[in-house]
Formats: C-alpha cells, sequence, structure tokens
C-alpha cells in the first residue's frame, strides 16, 4: 500500500484555521503540488477554500440541531460520531481523488479531550495508508495574557497526548501582534523555556493567589512534558507559510520519503 500525505488542522474557534487550509492551498498549488482539500467542519458552512470533499455531504450541524433538538456543541459531538461509524463514506471520497489532503477540522477542544470520535477518524485515516501531522493553531494574541497563554500551551499538550500523532504547534496572526503588547519577546513563546516567568508576571493580589497557584501547577505539568514549542505564522507571508510547510513535511515523512533527501543519503552504500 503506497503511502500517503497530509495535515489535521485544528485549533480553537476564531484561530484562523480556514483562512491557512486556503494559504495553504495557494501555496500547494504553486508547488505545484496535486492536494485535495477536505472540510470536516460541519459547522463551516461557507469555508474560503474550494472544497474536493466536504463532510456537510454526509451530515450537517443544522440538521442535528433541527431533528434531536440538541444546542451546537452537542450537535457537533453527534456529527463527529456520524462520520465516525461512517468513515467509508470518507475513504470513498478520497480514493476517487490523488493528492496530499489538507483536512480542515472542528475548533471544539472537547472533541480532542472528552470523546473519541475524531481519534477513531484519525487511526482509520492511518490504516488506509495516511500519514498525517496535526498543526495545531493558536491565536498569537494570547500572548499578551500571560494566564491565557498558559492555558493555550495546556491546551496543545492536551491535544497532542490525546491524538497519539505528530502535532506542529503554531502562533498564528503574528501580524497582528504589537511587541509592546508582549510581556517578553516573541521568541520566549516559541520556544516556551521557562514558564515560571509567565506565572510571575500574574497579579499577587491575594483575590487571585489560587488562579496563580492553579497555573503555576498547570506550568509544571506542561514543563514535566518538555514537548510545547511554537512556530509564528503570517498566512500572508509567503515565506513563514514555506517554513511551516517545511517543518510539516519532515513530521509527517513527506520530505524524507517523496522529497527522498534523507533517505538517498541513508541508502547509499558505505
Amino acid at each position: 500500500m503506497s503511502m500517503k500525505y497530509g495535515q489535521l488542522v485544528i485549533g480553537a474557534p476564531g484561530a484562523g484555521k480556514s483562512t491557512y487550509c486556503n494559504g495553504m492551498a495557494q501555496i500547494l498549488e504553486q508547488c505545484k503540488r496535486p492536494f485535495i482539500s477536505v472540510n470536516l467542519d460541519p459547522a463551516n458552512d461557507t469555508p474560503p477554500f474550494q472544497c474536493d470533499i466536504d463532510i456537510r455531504e454526509l451530515i450537517t450541524l443544522e440538521d442535528a440541531m433541527s431533528f434531536l433538538d440538541l444546542g451546537p456543541n452537542g450537535s457537533l459531538i453527534y456529527c463527529m460520531r456520524v462520520l465516525a461509524k461512517n468513515t467509508e463514506w470518507l475513504n470513498k471520497k478520497l480514493s476517487e481523488k490523488e493528492g496530499y489532503v489538507i483536512i480542515d477540522m472542528p475548533g471544539q477542544l472537547e472533541l480532542y479531550n472528552s470523546d473519541d470520535s475524531v481519534w477513531k477518524v484519525i487511526r482509520d485515516l492511518e490504516k488506509w495508508g495516511y500519514r498525517l501531522c496535526a498543526v495545531h493553531l493558536s491565536d498569537s494574541l494570547y500572548c499578551c495574557d500571560p494566564g491565557k497563554f498558559v492555558a493555550v500551551v495546556l491546551a496543545a499538550l492536551s491535544v497532542m497526548v490525546n491524538l497519539e500523532m505528530p502535532q506542529v504547534n503554531v502562533l498564528s496572526k503574528v501580524d497582528l501582534l504589537r511587541s509592546d503588547d508582549l510581556p517578553f519577546r516573541l521568541d520566549f513563546f516559541e520556544e516556551v523555556p521557562n514558564l515560571q516567568y509567565l506565572v510571575d508576571c500574574l497579579d499577587d493580589n491575594p483575590f487571585l493567589s489560587n488562579y496563580k497557584n492553579l497555573n503555576k501547577g498547570m506550568c509544571e505539568v506542561i514543563e514535566n512534558f518538555d514537548l510545547v514549542n511554537f512556530l509564528p505564522l503570517q498566512v500572508t507571508s509567503k515565506e513563514s507559510m514555506l517554513n511551516l510547510l517545511k517543518q510539516v513535511d519532515a513530521a509527517n515523512g513527506f520530505s524524507i520519503v517523496e522529497a527522498a533527501d534523507l533517505r538517498e543519503i541513508v541508502m547509499k552504500p558505505a
């Protein structure tokens, strides 16, 4: 079975996932790399890119809300469970096309932490020969608030642990950041060397002491795993997008097998 490659684009609502998918599609087109655009977000009825495969052909959020009398979050979980039970629909759609896949995913964190539907879909994709890398987008504006950035890092770590796949963490919209609003330079947030500095930035007001202690405890958990760092991203910058694509290609193995850059070195006789 020949290997196929792609990206699973995840992140909180508003992080810029669909905008990223549109930008990545343009980059792949310029690189002359065939690709398949997939929308697996049943709430996204107007993606800014041309969808080759759309989950809304299988089920829509509106239908789940209407027929089951569920709220938006409950309906989204139901839709993903329907997809997990009908992955052959996705397999059939993918088998009709060839190319590198870009999959736009829903943003609700509970889908990756408290429900196993997305996990099951990923495992099926792997069984069909897809080698995927998760691209986890987080809004870089959260860097301006130490407490919120700790939550961003914890969310990224949680998704990494639960999805059990290669993951590249990204700070999106860095072009909207102003250096005066940041407690540290941007490269601090990219490398996340010592989160204790962020905890020290929190207010020492006694009314917030529990909040500060909670963040301190979460930072210790994150540092014990020592897995999280971030790439800055400006979707409108070709250089920034190509740099991210290079990192993703290394994570999912595309650069090794398809580009043959490392394999040629390994396979050469001594």
